[in-house]
């Protein structure tokens, strides 16, 4: 029930109070030789206690007071009559008891509204618990936009609730909804769904009536909570892809070096092995032939060991374990058909996890430079500060390099991320290629046994 303006009831509670007076004082001087004084007193009573249980207290205060006064001066000797001095009596009794009974009144509401309040609250409260204990264990999103369309609309008393996802072109679609079917008719309200940045989409609810003032901050706790499983879904789903890519780019490591093995070295070997069989089978050779013969198997065996040390420094460059990073990277350098500006700015040698990381990083945008980039200058920098060792390399080629398409900068994440560092790259077509990438100067295996 939409109850009155305040002013208005104060008047109302005047005016029963005034006319309780009148209907107390007949009753009085018509019971007076007729009734005892207990039984007047006791249908007062129940006349008061009737209009405080239906109207409340700021009406029963002044009509109790009122009526008291009625049954003091026209039932109990001496009996009043209404002169000036009574009325003014009358009025200052009524005036006080209905500003005690507005002051009581006021109160009595404001510790209802209170504790309403506090129950709703409570119940808030609850239900963002529930859907934060989904998000922590990690359930799949589907499940956590169920569960926050069904309690925003518990907690805000909707018809209807739904988690939409914004589509490009400016479509949405549902994918959770509770209550009754969304037709879009009614007031309603909805708070955006923020995710790393970017609007993912919006928390709709449909209300029976105008939503309050804090309606949306209260739709927007929960819609937080969706962020936040969002961008951990997203994020177990790139680290599933990027451990998948790390195990397929070992697998095809593991086949090209079987392949150079078996094609080139294990062939080489088992023709010097015939060769040396060839000489054994024959003892009544010339010596000549047969030195012949031993000078070739060296030859050949020379050449094996040659092939075997380029497979190496194709699997870890020497001077990388010898010397570092720094003179690693000059070579890479000296080799480049590009020219190269580097700037080596380190101090000590980092670990040497994140050295090889690094050092492959440069060679393979140096190599993409090279191949892709139709570039005239490229420049290296690589800085050790403040237990991060920071590299650079910009390029004035073509640009229009993107990482989401599968590049081999896909790749070089992936090692970047394994070892806790970041890599980002910024191509605008046309104005070259900057790839700048943070590393450890600790990797993370290190890090975890270093006392």
């Amino acid at each position: 029930m939409v109850r009155p303006p305040f002013w208005v009831e104060v008047v109302l509670a005047t005016v029963a109070g005034a006319v309780a007076f009148v209907l107390a004082a007949l009753a009085c001087t018509a019971a007076r030789d007729r009734l005892p004084g207990a039984a007047v007193a006791l249908l007062l009573l129940l006349a008061v206690l009737a209009v405080a249980r239906f109207a409340g207290i700021l009406y029963a205060l002044p009509v109790g007071v009122v009526s008291v006064q009625a049954f003091d001066w026209y039932y109990l000797p001496p009996l009043r009559v209404l002169d000036a001095a009574t009325v003014f009596v009358l009025a200052l009794f009524l005036a006080v008891s209905v500003i005690v009974g507005g002051f009581a009144t006021r109160a009595a509401r404001r510790a209802v509204a209170a504790q309403r309040a506090h129950g709703l609250l409570a119940g808030e409260q609850a239900a963002l618990r529930r859907v934060a204990t989904l998000v922590a264990r990690g359930v799949p999103p589907a499940e956590v936009f169920a569960a926050v369309a069904e309690e925003v609309r518990q907690v805000l008393g909707a018809e209807a609730a739904a988690v939409v996802r914004h589509e490009p072109g400016g479509a949405a679609t549902v994918v959770a909804v509770r209550g009754s079917a969304w037709d879009g008719a009614g007031p309603a309200v909805e708070a955006p769904i923020t995710v790393d940045g970017r609007t993912w989409g919006a928390a709709r609810v449909r209300l029976p009536a105008a939503p309050d003032r804090g309606a949306e901050d209260r739709i927007a706790h929960f819609t937080d909570l969706v962020a936040t499983a969002i961008s951990n879904a997203d994020a177990r789903t790139a680290l599933t892809a990027s451990r998948a890519r790390l195990v397929t780019s070992a697998d095809v490591a593991r086949r090209r070096l079987e392949r150079d093995l078996h094609d080139g070295v294990q062939q080489r070997l088992v023709t010097l092995a015939l060769s040396v069989r060839a000489a054994e089978s024959d003892p009544d050779a010339p010596v000549s032939a047969i030195q012949d013969d031993l000078s070739r198997i060296v030859d050949g065996l020379n050449e094996t060991l040659d092939e075997l040390r380029t497979i190496a420094r194709g699997l870890h460059p020497a001077i990388l374990s010898e010397a570092g990073l720094g003179p690693a990277v000059r070579t890479l350098a000296r080799r480049s058909p590009i020219p190269v500006a580097l700037d080596v700015d380190m101090a000590t040698r980092p670990d040497p996890a994140i050295e090889a990381a690094a050092y492959y990083v440069v060679a393979e945008l140096l190599a993409n430079v090279a191949k892709h980039a139709k570039a005239t200058t490229v420049a290296v920098r690589i800085k050790l500060r403040d237990g991060h060792l920071d590299l650079r390399v910009i390029d004035d080629g073509a640009g229009g390099a993107d990482p989401g398409r599968g590049s081999g900068l896909v790749g070089l994440d992936d090692r970047v991320e394994a070892l806790g560092g970041r890599m980002l790259v910024a191509s605008p077509p046309g104005q070259g290629t900057d790839v700048s990438v943070r590393l450890p100067a600790l990797s993370p295996v290190a890090a975890a046994v270093e006392p």
